[in-house]
This record gives structure tokens, sequence and C-alpha cells, in this order.
């Protein structure tokens, strides 16, 4: 009886290390194959720093943005911009007023990042914006325009960011129209960094006077344009576009090389509308 008890045991074991071994062979199988989709396919990442994102359609272009990251979920969202602002849904709103400007001066202090070519800013310079002020940030181009009017898109764009809070910016944004020469352009035009750089200067720029002289403007809620795309921006796209000329506008664009994201649904949002 102890001989056939011992036959048992050692059969037992024998059967069981065949079957453990078998398991980690399949575990090995199935993990062999996760990393292999895995690497068929982009992951996303927690460490948005580490996400490279593109304005050009592709794997890193705006379409795929909300899955490069996270952090860029907001992309996805459903109050996305820029929008195709359709001039005859716009409705006049009691709330709305002129924006009442306290900007000064700032240095001249110019970066390319990459993305595109910015302004920041130095100085007091802020704006009141229907009972709220807002301190601007720094201004940026976009060619061709981020937004759209009835449909039809501008060489340029220039957004003037602003912010009240962590969770409450206000962008004003304007475009530009083969014209006259624009005369920022024609004093730093040369110097706008081609690709990623810097530079600046001593030079003070009256940063009201970049401005058209009419500020009316369509309003609308909703998110900044670039990754992580966050929904917090009051958006004022101002009516009157400037102007520069021809030769300033082509040699600005193939610096910017089309970094506009394409227009977002408006997904029932109200657009209002200001008038001077």
């Amino acid at each position: 009886m102890r001989h056939k008890l011992n036959v048992y045991i050692l059969v037992f074991a024998f059967l069981a290390f065949f079957s453990c071994k078998g398991n980690k062979q399949a575990e090995s199988q199935d993990g062999s194959k996760s990393a292999s989709e895995q690497a068929d396919h982009k992951p996303a990442t927690d460490d948005c720093g580490e996400a490279h994102w593109s304005h050009h359609q592709g794997e890193e272009g705006p379409e795929n943005w909300k899955d490069l990251c996270s952090g860029f979920a907001d992309c996805g969202g459903s109050a996305q911009s820029p929008i195709d602002i359709v001039t005859g849904d716009a409705q006049k709103a009691d709330n709305l007023s002129a924006p009442k400007f306290s900007y000064g001066k700032s240095k001249v202090d110019i970066i390319n990042n990459g993305h595109t070519v910015q302004f920041n800013i130095s100085g007091e310079n802020k704006v009141d914006l229907n009972g709220k002020m807002y301190e601007l940030l720094q201004f940026h181009y976009h060619g061709l325009s981020e937004h759209t009017i009835d449909g039809k898109s501008f060489p340029l764009e220039v957004h003037f960011v602003h912010k009240f809070s962590d969770s409450d910016f206000a962008v004003l944004g304007f475009m530009f129209e083969e014209g006259k020469a624009n005369d920022l352009f024609s004093k730093y035009l040369d110097s706008f960094p081609a690709s990623k750089g810097a530079y600046s200067s001593d030079d003070m720029i009256d940063v009201l006077s970049l401005f058209p002289e009419n500020k009316s403007y369509y309003n609308y809620n909703g998110s900044l344009t670039t990754p992580p795309c966050s929904e917090v921006v009051n958006w004022y796209v101002l009516k009157t576009p400037v102007t520069a000329s021809k030769e300033q506008i082509e040699k600005f664009s193939k610096i910017l090389d089309n970094n506009f994201r394409p227009v977002m649904p408006l997904n029932g949002r109200a657009v209002g509308v200001y008038s001077e």
C-alpha cells in the first residue's frame, strides 16, 4: 500500500510540473503577443511633456491628439476650437460690450517653439472684457487661419492670450488679409526664427497699435487650439482683419508651415456678436 502511495505521489508531482511549465509557456506566448500588439499601436502616455504632436496629418496630427496622452483627452471634447463662424447665426447679446484696453508697451521677445512664432509680453497689459479683467501673456500666429468666417479661411490669424485664472482664459484673435504692408512685420519679420529659436531686443512695441481700429467681435466658449485643448477659453474673434503685403504673408507662411487646427463641430454652442 505504501509503495502504491509513493507511486501516486510521484505521478502527481510529474503531472503538476508539466502543467505548471505549460501554463508558464502559455503566459509567455500571451505576453509576447501583447507586446507585439503594443508595438503596432502607439500607446497613450501620462507624461504629456514627452508626447510629441503635430499640426500635420498623421500619427501625431490633430485627428489623433486626444490619444497621444491622457492629459490631451480634452482634444476630443465637445466644446473645442477653432470653429467656423456662420455670421447669419451669430446673435446679438445684451451682456457683450466693447473691450476696455489697458495696454502699454512691451519689449520685443520672440520665440519659435516649433509650433508657432510667439511674442512674449512684458509690462502691464490688461483688458476688461465684459466686467472681468484679463492679463495679456503672449500673442502668436497661425497660417492658415484657424477660425473660418462663413467657410472662408484667411492667410494668417493672430491670437492674443489673456489669463484671469487657471480655468479662465480669454483669447482675442483677428485675421490678416493681403494689402498694405504690416508695420510689425516690416520691422521684425526678418528676425522671426525660421525654426526653434529666439530673438529679443530692447525695442518696445505699442501692443494696442497691432489691433484693427474697429473692435467689433464674435464671442463663444471654446478651448485652446493646441494640446492639451483645455476647454477654458472665452473667444473673441474680431470682425475686422488687418493687412500684410503679399511678400510678408508668403514669407511668414513658410515659417508657420500650415500650423492650424481644422475647424471643430459647434455642438450646439451659441455664438454671440458685438458691433461697435
